[in-house]
């Protein structure tokens, strides 16, 4: 796709939506939570991964076409905001532009399902197939999602197992709007775990092994004889600062780890941990050398419909966004390039670009 573009004019189409509008769009990024599109124009589409189930969200891959509908035709970063389902005359939008329930669209078991959120009642669910995320699970004739995060530690590891079991499910989300319905499974926890819970303060720094590794996190069995017992989940995101793919190269089970606790759960009796959050983070010293209107060098790694991404060095990517491209600039993967900085966001860990004019050729002075 890179070599594709690189062999194009960059040439943006200018259309305006409207809401409701039926188009179609090609996925060049799949992010945590968003799907980004390619519409055509000068204006990328962001469709929220939680508008889709497990199962199409599973079949979707880069170089995808999706006929989706327009939903907000601009939103605070430029992107047309989109949804799978059209909006209906009811919706109401709040200020940042996300539908809000209506209650033509409520049935009977989505108003179960969403008291069950608020009571915390148990719910009797079955497996019925595994994908890369977790386990698809039917609820009184209604398919849900069991995030592998939320699967016992004794379990987690080998999710086949429960394909055709009964399963004892808390609802922790529920979106009808979005046909979301994500659960947690319920597990007997002891008085004794439950007691030793309540010791574990947020923030605090804990000592481990590494009980499992799977591709989403590892589970930590947290030492020492006031918490023995007590499971802790470090997720991917969480393992470095780095973007790490597969961390099976990074530990081994045994291995003894420090953590910071970000949450207890209750429900399943576990502790949500980071490491990298006991870690400096190299990114906040490396970006301190970089100041908006400074003229940097580095060269092309990624072209998309986003933008350009330039490799500034040590680790640090840059970004060229579509909408600060000149429509006749020809730019390849490889090729060395002279940028400015726009600005830096330290909280998104991000350094913006402009493209730095270097010659006067083909200026016209009046």
């Amino acid at each position: 796709m890179a070599e594709l573009l690189a062999k194009q004019d960059f040439q943006p189409k200018f259309l305006k939506y409207s809401r409701g509008q039926e188009i179609e769009g090609k996925v060049v990024a799949l992010l945590s939570h968003d799907i980004i599109l390619d519409l055509g124009t000068k204006s990328e589409g962001v469709l929220p991964k939680k508008e889709l189930g497990p199962n199409i969200l599973e079949s979707i891959k880069l170089g995808s076409r999706l006929k989706v509908f327009v939903i907000q035709t601009e939103n605070e970063s430029g992107q047309v905001v989109l949804s799978s389902d059209k909006p209906t005359q009811q919706s109401r939008f709040d200020r940042s532009g996300q539908a809000q329930s209506h209650g033509a669209r409520k049935n009977l078991q989505w108003k179960k399902f969403e008291d069950a959120l608020k009571s915390g009642v148990i719910l009797k669910g079955i497996g019925m197939e595994v994908n890369k995320g977790g386990l698809v699970v039917e609820v009184d004739r209604t398919r849900g999602f069991l995030p592998s995060s939320q699967v016992t530690l004794s379990q987690a590891a080998d999710l086949d197992k429960l394909i055709g079991r009964e399963l004892e499910l808390t609802v922790i989300e529920v979106d009808p709007n979005q046909n979301r319905l994500i659960f947690s499974q319920k597990t007997n926890i002891s008085e004794d775990i439950k007691s030793k819970l309540t010791t574990l303060k947020i923030g605090d720094t804990v000592e481990g092994s590494v009980a499992a590794i799977l591709p989403f996190g590892i589970f930590v069995t947290i030492e020492g004889p006031d918490f023995s017992g007590v499971e802790g989940l470090v997720h991917i995101s969480e393992v470095s600062w780095e973007k790490q793919e597969d961390i099976s190269s990074l530990f081994k089970v045994g291995d003894s780890i420090k953590a910071k606790i970000l949450s207890v759960d209750n429900t399943l009796g576990r502790v949500s941990l980071s490491i990298k959050q006991l870690l400096n983070d190299p990114f906040v010293q490396l970006i301190e050398k970089f100041q908006a209107d400074d003229i940097v060098k580095g060269k092309i790694s990624k072209i998309s419909a986003i933008g350009v991404n330039v490799d500034l060095g040590e680790g640090i990517i840059g970004l060229i966004h579509s909408s600060k491209m000149e429509g006749d600039t020809k730019y390849q993967v490889g090729q060395e390039i002279t940028c400015m900085v726009d600005s830096v966001d330290s909280a998104k860990r991000k350094i913006n670009l402009a493209p730095f004019i270097t010659t006067t050729k083909g200026l016209i002075y009046k």
